[in-house]
């Protein structure tokens, strides 16, 4: 899509978020599943929603053009490519 849209000065990018602690997992991240979730990240927690939203707003921004083509991995290197 990326490729194709650029002629038209439409960019693309994709947002690939870790566990993030929503209201809606918190469940998740109490005793030890949550243990083990924060473990995953050498930071030693996982993601909150604001800073999923700030990279969303970055990208969404006119700035952010250059970045098409992209996939943002938000995960407090849990996962790398």
């Amino acid at each position: 899509m990326a490729v194709s849209l650029a002629p038209h000065g439409i960019s693309v990018t994709s947002v690939a978020p870790g566990f993030t602690a929503t209201d809606r997992q918190a469940v998740k991240l109490t005793g030890t599943s949550g243990e083990a979730l924060r473990s995953q990240s050498p930071f030693g927690r996982v993601g909150e929603p604001r800073e999923i939203a700030a990279a969303v707003v970055y990208l969404a921004s006119a700035t952010a053009t250059w970045a098409s083509g992209s996939v943002l991995d938000l995960n407090g290197a849990s996962y790398l490519r």
